[in-house]
């Protein structure tokens, strides 16, 4: 399923020469009408030298600092992120079990690794993917959730979705480091300029899309002039560019399970052209030809469980007895069906990484972007029980999520723990720089007065040398009108203090949604539906013991002035640090570069 491409010969890319044996690879110079064929044969001898170290101006040419491995030996990282993943999806939070949720693979590592309880994301994907990609809460990175073609020429470094162009990727310190890194699956932390993507972040190979979502059968996300168009980006085997032949193509329609697809003549063969299955090929592909005498990151993201709730025959169809009970279309059933396709894909990932002789040096770390979006009646098919809210809102559903440590290089001694501290997604990038052997600190964004990283390292919790987590409050971001970012809450101890108005203040049952599903507690907004009984104002504000009410049932505000006091100050002065540059408008020049330089893909568009 080749897409057609167009050959325009107005411009012509730069290729300066390449020598395989140098510690540098070119500079590449292209322009928004660069055409098709002459930008894959660029990108290819960017990616030849990309396959022995990162090109020569990676990252603004900053040379990252070398310290002492916080471990004896540096482990492989494999870092899965799951996308809008239930906190009730999850088997290790379902007690007494149930036959809906079958996470065999996930329970096995939690078993065997640290269940991390409190483990805070933002409310949303792009904003927790740009802040694990670079090391900073995101109030000072990416507070909003814009689509990757939004521009504004009049910022070269911050005038862009997701993260500013100065900012150090976390794989840019793991390269540094001596690892190999890899990235597969949802980006969705930039895509405008080749500095946007896995690659200029610092991954040596990559197979992603860059939006929020796209279709699991298609690949297809948005449209060009009417005609859909493809997101699927590729970085391999001295390639990069359009991932041309992976895509699949369904007929006019298509169901749920794919019934009109077939894969591309090099995409997935195992499920008739799952992007899933895409993906997981890929992961599987580079375990296999990895040396294991080298450090490997392999970061990986797949789409599941996020909309379109898609997936293969054959686990939509274990899941039948769900039926009975579900909404008319098949939601919950659906949605459990995905969960499993992707623990089973873990569990292919973790005997792979058994039979290369590399699970025992390896450190897993998991987690969801957000928590499960539950809004729409529950349409999209995710719980969070017995949390309040869900994805969109600041409550514990939308922002504590699914999330473990695991793998041989996990302690015996902490090994079936569960881990109590705070913890959030961007202190990730402090904890493996630090077992990389690599200084975490971002010198070219400080060069660019950018904000610096937020991320505390977590080694000495994972190898049980001191359990007391070095993060003590989690400020709590927002988007406002104008695309403005700000602050509406803090996690500080026990405490957390939420202001203004509050949607989604309700809670799930254990099964929903269900046929008897009917509410709009999970629609609400704000202000906008002020009869919502699920829309609340915390004016001045709403507090909560998590400790004793982990599930936010009781608002202590009133209770506890000099606490409601304490916290505003702290939120207030953290509100004075927010990150907020004018992004701009969607740019015309992403659809004229789909159109007439990718042949239908989406891809970079401001050069250089």
């Amino acid at each position: 399923a080749r897409p057609r491409s167009r050959d325009h010969n107005s411009h012509t890319a730069t290729i300066a020469h390449c020598d395989p044996r140098s510690d540098h690879c070119p500079v590449l110079m292209m322009t928004a009408t660069t055409p098709l064929r002459l930008l894959l044969v660029a990108l290819a001898v960017m990616s030849t030298c990309a396959a022995l170290s990162l090109p020569q101006g990676h990252n603004g040419g900053v040379r990252e600092t070398l310290i002492e491995p916080a471990a004896p030996t540096k482990p492989h990282v494999v870092f899965i992120l799951f996308d809008d993943y239930g906190w009730a999806n999850f088997g290790p939070h379902r007690d007494p079990p149930t036959p809906e949720i079958q996470t065999p693979h996930l329970d096995e590592l939690v078993a065997s690794g640290i269940l991390m309880d409190k483990h805070y994301v933002y409310k949303f994907c792009s904003p927790t993917r740009s802040a694990i990609q670079s090391g900073r809460n995101p109030i000072h990175v990416n507070n909003l959730n814009l689509a990757p073609d939004v521009h504004n020429p009049k910022d070269p470094v911050s005038g862009f979705a997701a993260i500013p162009r100065n900012m150090t990727g976390i794989a840019t310190k793991m390269a540094a480091g001596g690892y190999k890194t890899h990235m597969f699956g949802k980006w969705d932390a930039g895509m405008a300029t080749l500095d946007h993507t896995p690659h200029g972040r610092g991954y040596m190979t990559s197979m992603h899309y860059f939006h929020h979502a796209n279709d699991y059968w298609t690949q297809m996300c948005g449209a060009c002039n009417k005609h859909g168009v493809v997101d699927l980006w590729l970085n391999r085997d001295g390639k990069e560019g359009p991932a041309l032949g992976y895509n699949s193509t369904c007929g006019n329609q298509h169901n749920a399970t794919g019934d009109t697809c077939r894969p591309g003549p090099m995409g997935d063969k195992w499920w008739g052209g799952y992007e899933d299955g895409i993906f997981q090929e890929q992961v599987l592909e580079t375990i296999h030809e990895h040396d294991p005498t080298d450090p490997l990151f392999l970061f990986w993201a797949p789409h599941i469980v996020h909309a379109p709730l898609q997936v293969p025959d054959e686990y939509y169809e274990k899941f039948d007895f769900i039926a009975p009970t579900d909404k008319p279309k098949h939601q919950r059933q659906t949605y459990h069906a995905m969960v499993n396709f992707a623990d089973a894909a873990v569990g292919n990932v973790t005997q792979a990484l058994k039979n290369k002789g590399m699970f025992q040096n390896t450190l897993i770390i998991f987690s969801s972007d957000n928590g499960g979006p539950v809004y729409a009646n529950g349409t999209a098919g995710a719980n969070n029980y017995p949390l309040r809210g869900g994805k969109m809102s600041n409550w514990e559903g939308g922002v504590r999520v699914n999330a473990f440590a695991s793998g041989g290089f996990i302690p015996e001694s902490q090994r079936g723990t569960k881990y109590e501290g705070l913890v959030t997604g961007w202190d990730w990038y402090a904890t493996i720089s630090h077992l990389a052997g690599v200084d975490p600190t971002d010198h070219r964004a400080a060069a660019a007065n950018l904000p610096p990283i937020d991320s505390h390292s977590m080694v000495d919790v994972l190898l049980g040398r001191n359990l007391t987590s070095p993060r003590t409050e989690i400020p709590l971001g927002t988007d406002s009108p104008g695309n403005y970012s700000t602050v509406s809450g803090l996690i500080r101890g026990d405490w957390k203090i939420l202001t203004g108005w509050m949607h989604q203040s309700g809670w799930q049952g254990p099964h929903y949604p269900n046929s008897t599903t009917n509410t709009r507690c999970f629609s609400g907004n704000g202000p906008a539906e002020p009869k919502n009984p699920c829309v609340i104002m915390c004016k001045p504000a709403c507090l909560f013991n998590l400790k004793e009410d982990p599930t936010e049932h009781n608002d202590l505000a009133s209770e506890k002035p000099e606490i409601v006091t304490e916290l505003l100050g702290a939120l207030e002065q953290v509100a004075k640090t927010t990150f907020n540059p004018d992004r701009g408008h969607t740019d015309p020049k992403a659809c004229h570069m789909a159109e007439n330089s990718y042949g239908n893909f989406w891809g970079p568009f401001v050069f250089p």
